[in-house]
């Protein structure tokens, strides 16, 4: 049989290492969980969510003079994500819009969603024990050729014979303690149930680009600088 697919269009999600002495590690989770204790008033929408700090009040946490050495290795790794996307970064300047910390306790979770009014987001993996949830990207299948086709129930019913990245709407990124995960922001993405009694804790950001000089340039944002407010 001479039939082939040809796989178009991939979402590529960048993983790589932040390391820090378990000493700094201590540090920052300290003051993690001092953070949510803060906040303790503050309920949550539903009792299977994670803590988000950035709806807690806390969306700037990389500005906190404590995660000064972490700010600029996450710097780095998202300067390398985008080099690798072929982007020439010296002609971008790059602003954390926002950043903040979660902590998911046994059962909770992330829910499906996406940060539209950023460029690059990313998940840095402070504290991560076994089985406490991994990263999922969610998205529509291009592939679905009948609405609702691809559910989880037409894997049990036997329509579906197996599942495999043609045919299904969740990709799994395995994370273990030290990861940082760098992907489009308008990617959809969740985490899943942590299935142990011990808390995992990620810090999270969104980045905005913006191009140094516009001169010539359509799509990208222009610099603040030239910003223009109404009168």
């Amino acid at each position: 049989m001479n039939a082939v697919f040809f796989d178009l269009f991939p979402l590529s999600v960048f993983q790589d290492k932040i390391i820090l002495s378990q000493d700094e590690k201590n540090k920052l989770i300290d003051y993690i969980f001092k953070t949510e204790e803060d906040t303790k008033k503050i309920k949550k929408i539903s009792k299977d969510d994670a803590w988000l700090g950035d709806s807690k009040g806390h969306e700037f946490l990389l500005k906190n003079s404590i995660m000064q050495k972490l700010e600029k290795l996450i710097s780095t790794k998202i300067r390398l994500y985008a080099e690798m996307l072929d982007i020439n970064t010296s002609k971008l300047e790059f602003f954390y819009q926002r950043s903040w910390a979660t902590i998911t306790r046994e059962s909770e979770r992330i829910k499906p969603h996406s940060h539209v009014q950023s460029n690059i987001s990313f998940a840095y993996y402070l504290l991560k024990p076994e089985n406490s949830g991994d990263l999922r990207f969610n998205s529509e299948p291009q592939n679905e050729i009948a609405t609702g086709l691809f559910s989880g129930e037409n894997v049990s019913l036997g329509l579906l014979k197996k599942v495999n990245i043609r045919n299904t709407p969740n990709a799994d990124v395995n994370v273990k303690e030290d990861d940082i995960v760098i992907f489009p922001s308008k990617a959809r993405h969740s985490t899943i149930p942590n299935q142990t009694k011990k808390p995992r804790i990620s810090i999270s950001g969104d980045i905005t680009i913006m191009l140094k000089d516009s001169t010539g340039y359509e799509k990208i944002m222009p610099h603040y600088n030239s910003w223009q407010p109404l009168s």
